[in-house]
């Protein structure tokens, strides 16, 4: 599923997170619409080098893509990799604000906190071509993800943040909890967790 992925998803995701409040305040200068692309591909990477899993249904014309984290930890990458993505991490510095670096550190040690202990998977973005939004496509990437959670030994939670509040309640319907609330540098972000014996 990762070799798919280029440049029509990349796009789909910036188009997706335009108004995401993350977004809006990570890139307050929205001229320039590389910086947006730099940050998703950067996740991109860092998930094919921790052997995470991505999911979309098309090549050249996707409605969707998901990025998700598997239940394992940097312990478990190679020597290689973990060096791969420390250069990628350093060669940010260059491309980003460096606000926009700054919150994501303050970010990363913030949710950790939360998250839960044992392992699980982390659904680091999802996100629908505006013109499918509204159509069921999110709810049908969701379940497709509770389905590999669930189906896998031992079955797994799923975390996930989000800083738009009306996510909440989306995620409420579909079986996950609001495992916490943070105020990082004046954005709320919301913890949520959908428990590995949940059935939704």
């Amino acid at each position: 599923m990762n070799k798919q992925i280029n440049e029509a998803h990349i796009s789909l995701l910036s188009r997706a997170f335009e108004k995401d409040p993350l977004f809006v305040f990570l890139f307050s200068n929205r001229k320039n619409k590389e910086q947006p692309k730099i940050l998703i591909r950067f996740i991109i990477r860092r998930n094919r080098l921790l052997n995470g899993l991505i999911l979309t249904d098309d090549v050249k014309k996707p409605s969707y893509v998901a990025i998700i984290d598997r239940p394992s930890n940097l312990r478990n990458i190679s020597i290689k990799a973990k060096i791969k993505l420390n250069i990628d991490m350093l060669l940010l510095v260059f491309k980003l604000p460096f606000h926009t670096l700054r919150y994501l550190t303050k970010y990363q040690k913030v949710t950790s906190t939360i998250a839960p202990n044992e392992a699980h998977y982390y659904l680091t973005m999802i996100g629908v071509e505006p013109s499918y939004q509204k159509t069921g496509t999110g709810k049908k990437v969701l379940r497709e993800i509770h389905e590999i959670a669930k189906s896998s030994q031992p079955s797994y939670t799923i975390a996930l943040d989000t800083e738009n509040p009306q996510n909440v309640a989306y995620y409420q319907r579909l079986g996950y909890e609001l495992r916490g609330t943070k105020m990082i540098d004046g954005l709320n972000v919301y913890c949520m967790i959908k428990p590995a014996d949940s059935s939704h």
